[in-house]
């Protein structure tokens, strides 16, 4: 018999009390709910939130309390308890005090030293910020590697073992900041089809966070708006992706301005246009979540995310905890640590993957990774564990029991704790008042118990120990997940009231008292309690044989006829879930109620829960589904088959597809969502563009609507129509009032159709086909003036001024079209505009107005692409924004080699290669600008990005690409090798034009071939470089006759050659003069370069100036410097340090 001492309480007891009174108590089960309110504090243990978090999982087995052995204490031991009870005799108020309970909150994190110190360690590091300005001479992957201020942690180990106690040390360190801040999410096992709910979860705190703030902020300026700032900037950012967000995030809804949010809930689900396209949805979903971390990060930093029960996530979530932790633009500290059990992953889980595939990417995406894995605790660590728990200073009197329960839990902390508690229900433990000591027998313990790895019996063993009301509480409440609300619950058992449950008006008050003074739930909000660990929540489920299949449909059933409507569109999914657990008898009911729990995990993403009950509503149809539920047959099969075909599912897809098309009733519109959904994926996944064209000619004929044409007719046909279009679209209503004149389109096959010459017309311009392109468009245009405006006719007239700048070069009707356009686009289109901003400044006003006005709609583009999903055109704005155009405008190159590795990520991350190999090929030609020293190869497009030697043309996907080549090439050899620059656009000089044609980058293209040529007529005298010179001159000063902004430079470096190359020096030093400084006063540094070397060629070779030619030298080399071409300016001072060496000797 071990008797110790404690360490005297500053709390002296008042009264006394048998200890064996306070045992038999545990050992028997009272009827009576509030007096277990007040007792059940004595078996408590730490929740989730408070010092210790320990759970273990392992095989099931029986734990034996063998009660009666109680009753074995030796003669001595029972006198010693009856001498103390008779001193404590009159205690009435036991359960008033701590002293005899186990003190669990002081153990803290024994025997984690180690691991905490790692812990912090990362904290630490990413609280140490970098900055460092961008360096040429540094590598590419000094670059990218710099600025590592994000850490993602993963904490792997047994359930039970204080993972996530671990991750709560941080809680302290961000204490610490002004405006840091710590949340956890946690995910669910029964809601793991639920895309996002740990993170939702986790950011939902911090937005209730800023709402305090905001609250409190309105407060001090007297003033009720509590929507100005966040709330507003996120929606400003956002549009209407920030309302897609509260479908996820409740509490944004309190934040976001109220003004237009029936509008921008509305908008902000699919158009009619991409309702097949759900992986434009996902990526859509993500970017407001990106963007909303960017903005809650500004509010706070740093910011500490902890995602416990990362092994139940779903896919979505960790791509989502992916692109958050990747995210370049978000500057702020950010720091995300997931806890998972690591015996419940293996090599092929979805979470091992995206570890391992972090792993690679964590360079590029400037993060670090760190590992910690935590095990059971040694036996010293438990003594000190016990030692904690009973405020026992000395090791050897624990000893004994230490290795005892050791043996009994295997050193997994939350076990030994639950252990320890049951031993103190079953009098095993108890606290002698009298003595103030614990005592306990060991070779008792030993024989009364028996070891264990589950702790489900464990908590089993206490729950049947509560009143039968309470554990009726607890099976009705963990089939409603790991969190539940008390209206929710209150609902239920008011329904079931019928089946015995006891019901008052006060009855859930006082029986959620008892289940949270027995830490079994936790409060979590106003109302709103959860499970304090999964394995309580499955203890209770299994605690009896009621909750089978068919009891949980009893309460889905319940909830169903209980909630009004809104009640129920929020419940949807764990209503349909428990209604999907048993046999379901009213099948027509259910499955439509599946069919709308599909489509709103489609309109989430939830792609995976969407097959499920497209699935499940489908078993429940009627064998006569066909005749008896034709509409609802339909929408679940068309359902089911696109989001198959999202999942990559083909089989599946295909099953579903095959059961719709075989019915001889079905018609064209009704079979055409099934076909679309392949059509899009065709052009936009596959890449498989001729295929495309095809398949989408075939859908059209489908619809009665044909296009009439052959290749031998296409060329006269296509200009022809041309002009017809043009004409009539010309005398279309004007811009201000064409959708209001026009109205929309009414009949669903128009529109279809309309649709389908949209994607047809995207895949022509990727493959070539010019003349197909342009008749598409045409018929596009004209069917928008006959039937009515949709979402795709706005692209369409864009497209139309794309077809006059490059087929009748009219750049004002160009201009007037994309007006036309812009004007038509209707808010709820905001799928297309990122089309419609890059299409209309790239190839139509690029042409009439300045470049520099085109960098706020493309801007605008990208971030209308990435709200809504179209990453396609979200992508080519972004890649035109930092590289296309600032390069063509001449500005620093070193902004833009920064901006590259970010903006590769980024299509990297939405799987847009295409522009991804076409930014590789830009930032590759621009390095070999800057290189120092010059390479030998400095003037080809090779490499450590890109090499256009080694890209075959197996993987060129577009027309781009094999465009992009030739213009790249030309830009180095008109800065390295003129003779080759002049060869080169002899023989290859359309090339671009004809494989890109439109495109802005035409202007300077033209420009530095006829550089090279000119300079190569002047040094050769050769009349084929003169005959060629003249005419890209002569086209040249059409565009600036036409009144192109862009080209006024070139026109006059144009005059200026021709005159020298006729011998007219005074003229062609005039224009030279003046082209210089109207290159740099329009920030053109690489021409203010460029023309500067011309000059000085002219003045040396034409003129004979050895002093003004080195002094233009001088200029041309400034300039070069200033632009960040520190390669080509090196080349020119070679050249001018060897002049000056020849002139010396």
């Amino acid at each position: 018999m071990d008797v110790d001492t404690v360490k005297q309480p500053d709390l002296q007891p008042t009264a006394t009390q048998d200890a064996a009174t306070v045992a038999s108590y545990h050992s028997s089960e009272s009827s009576d709910v509030d007096g277990m309110v007040d007792d059940c504090s004595s078996q408590m243990f730490e929740s989730s939130t408070g010092s210790l978090n320990y759970v273990p999982i392992g095989k099931p087995s029986s734990v034996s309390f063998n009660s009666s052995l109680r009753a074995n204490l030796k003669s001595s031991e029972l006198k010693l308890v009856s001498k103390s009870s008779a001193i404590q005799a009159n205690n009435s108020m036991l359960s008033d005090l701590t002293i005899n309970k186990f003190n669990i909150k002081s153990m803290g994190l024994i025997g984690r030293e180690r691991e905490i110190e790692i812990l912090r360690s990362c904290y630490d590091r990413m609280m140490e910020k970098e900055s460092e300005p961008y360096d040429q001479s540094i590598s590419m992957q000094s670059l990218i590697q710099s600025n590592v201020h994000k850490e993602l942690v993963f904490i792997s180990g047994y359930s039970g073992v204080g993972k996530s106690s671990l991750a709560k040390t941080l809680e302290s360190e961000t204490s610490e900041s002004t405006d840091g801040i710590y949340v956890e999410g946690k995910f669910d096992l029964k809601a793991s089809d639920e895309p996002y709910s740990g993170i939702a979860s986790a950011l939902g705190q911090m937005c209730k966070r800023v709402l305090t703030r905001q609250d409190q902020s309105s407060r001090k300026a007297n003033t009720h708006d509590v929507s100005l700032g966040f709330g507003v900037r996120l929606s400003a950012t956002l549009g209407p992706g920030a309302y897609l967000l509260s479908s996820f995030i409740p509490e944004l809804q309190g934040i976001l301005p109220t003004m237009g949010r029936d509008s921008n809930s509305s908008s902000s689900s699919s158009s009619e246009g991409e309702q097949s396209d759900f992986d434009m949805v996902q990526k859509r979903v993500k970017y407001a979540f990106r963007v909303l971390m960017r903005a809650l990060n500004d509010e706070f930093s740093p910011i500490v995310l902890v995602l416990d029960d990362l092994q139940w996530a779903d896919a979505s979530s960790l791509e989502l905890m992916d692109f958050l932790i990747s995210d370049l633009q978000n500057p702020n500290a950010l720091m995300i640590v997931g806890c998972y059990r690591s015996n419940e992953v293996d090599e092929a889980s979805l979470l091992v993957r995206k570890v391992q595939s972090l792993e690679k990417k964590k360079d590029k995406f400037k993060f670090h990774i760190t590992n910690i894995a935590v095990s059971s605790c040694d036996v010293d660590s438990v003594s000190k564990m016990i030692m904690a728990m009973m405020s026992i200073d000395d090791e050897e009197r624990t000893r004994g029991l230490a290795e005892l329960c050791y043996k009994r839990t295997g050193g997994n902390p939350f076990f030994l704790i639950e252990f320890m508690v049951m031993l103190q229900d079953e009098g095993l433990i108890s606290y002698n008042i009298g003595l103030l000591k614990w005592i306990w027998d060991e070779e008792t313990i030993a024989d009364a118990t028996m070891s264990t790895d589950n702790v489900v019996d464990l908590l089993q063993t206490r729950m049947r120990k509560m009143p039968g009301n309470v554990q009726l509480l607890l099976q009705y409440a963990a089939c409603l997940g790991s969190s539940f609300s008390t209206s929710t619950l209150d609902l239920i058992w008011r329904k079931q009231s019928v089946m015995g449950a006891e019901y008052t008006a006060d009855t859930m008050t006082r029986l959620l008292a008892v289940v949270v003074a027995s830490n079994l739930v936790e409060a979590c909000g106003e109302n709103e309690y959860r499970w304090v660990h999964d394995k309580v929540q499955e203890a209770a489920m299994s605690l009896s044989d009621m909750v089978s299949p068919e009891f949980q449909f009893q309460i889905g059933n319940a909830l169903y006829h209980s909630l009004d409507a809104d009640g129920l569109e929020e419940k949807l999914f764990d209503v349909v879930d428990l209604l999907n657990k048993g046999q379901v008898s009213k099948r027509y009911k259910f499955a439509e109620l599946n069919l709308r729990a599909a489509k709103k995990a489609t309109k989430i993403s939830a792609f995976p829960s969407a097959a499920k009950y497209a699935a499940r509503g489908i078993e429940l149809l009627p064998s006569d589904k066909w005749t008896s539920h034709r509409s609802l047959t339909l929408a679940l099969y068309t359902l089911g088959c696109e989001v198959e075909l999202a999942l990559g599912h083909v089989e599946s897809e295909e099953i579903y597809s095959n059961e719709v098309l075989s019915r001889p009733e079905c018609t064209t519109m009704e079979a055409l969502p099934l076909k679309m959904a392949k059509s899009l994926k065709l052009c936009t996944v596959d890449l498989k563009y001729k295929e495309a064209i095809e398949f989408n000619l075939a859908l059209l004929k489908g619809l009665g609507i044909r296009l009439l044409w052959t290749r031998a007719t296409a060329p006269l046909q296509s200009v022809t129509t041309l002009i017809r279009t043009i004409k009539m679209a010309k005398k279309a209503p004007s811009a201000s009032d064409i959708f209001e004149k026009l109205g929309p389109v009414k009949d669903p096959k128009h529109r279809a159709a309309m649709l389908l010459l949209s994607r047809i017309s995207y895949a022509c311009y990727r493959c070539e086909e010019l003349f197909l392109l342009i008749l598409c468009i045409c018929k596009m245009v004209k069917m928008t003036l006959t039937y009515g405006v949709c979402d795709v006719s706005p692209p369409g007239f864009s497209s139309l001024g794309m077809m006059a700048v490059i087929v009748q070069k009219d750049y004002k009707t160009a201009e007037y079209f994309t007006e036309v356009a812009m004007a038509m686009q209707r808010a709820s289109w905001a799928f297309v505009e990122a089309q419609l901003l890059l299409n209309g400044n790239i190839y139509c006003l690029a042409w009439c107005r300045p470049l520099q006005q085109s960098l706020a709609p493309v801007a605008a583009g990208y971030i209308s692409g990435m709200r809504t999903g179209n990453t396609v055109y979200a992508m080519w704005n972004l890649l035109c924004l930092h590289v296309w155009l600032p390069y063509s405008m001449g500005k620093r190159l070193s902004p833009i080699l920064e901006q590259c590795p970010k903006i590769l990520s980024q299509m990297e991350e939405v799987s847009q290669l295409e522009q991804a190999v076409a930014l590789k090929m830009f930032w590759q030609m621009i390095l070999n600008l800057v290189t120092t020293p010059v390479s030998k190869d400095a003037h080809k497009l090779e490499g450590e990005i890109f090499s256009a030697e080694t890209f075959s043309n197996g993987f060129i996907a577009c027309s781009t690409h094999k465009g992009t080549i030739p213009l790249l090439q030309m830009e180095l050899f008109v800065f390295y090798d003129l003779e080759a620059a002049a060869l080169f656009s002899i023989k290859e000089g359309e090339q671009f034009e004809k494989l890109c044609p439109g495109l802005f980058h035409i202007m300077f293209h033209t420009f530095h071939q006829a550089i090279a040529v000119f300079a190569m007529a002047r040094r050769t005298r050769k009349r084929k470089y003169r005959i060629h010179a003249n005419k890209l001159a002569r086209r040249i000063k059409d565009w600036a006759q036409s009144g192109n902004p862009n080209v006024g430079h070139y026109h006059l470096v144009m005059m200026a050659e021709q005159a020298a190359l006729n011998k007219k020096y005074d003229l062609a030093e005039v224009n030279y003069k003046k082209a210089i400084p109207l290159a740099a006063r329009t920030g053109h540094l690489h021409h203010a370069g460029l023309i500067n070397e011309r000059y000085a060629d002219f003045l040396k070779e034409e003129l004979s100036d050895e002093k003004e030619w080195e002094y233009r030298l001088g200029e041309a080399i400034r300039f070069y410097e200033e632009w960040g071409a520190f390669g080509k300016a090196e080349a020119l001072k070679k050249q001018l340090e060897k002049s000056i060496f020849a002139e010396q000797l």
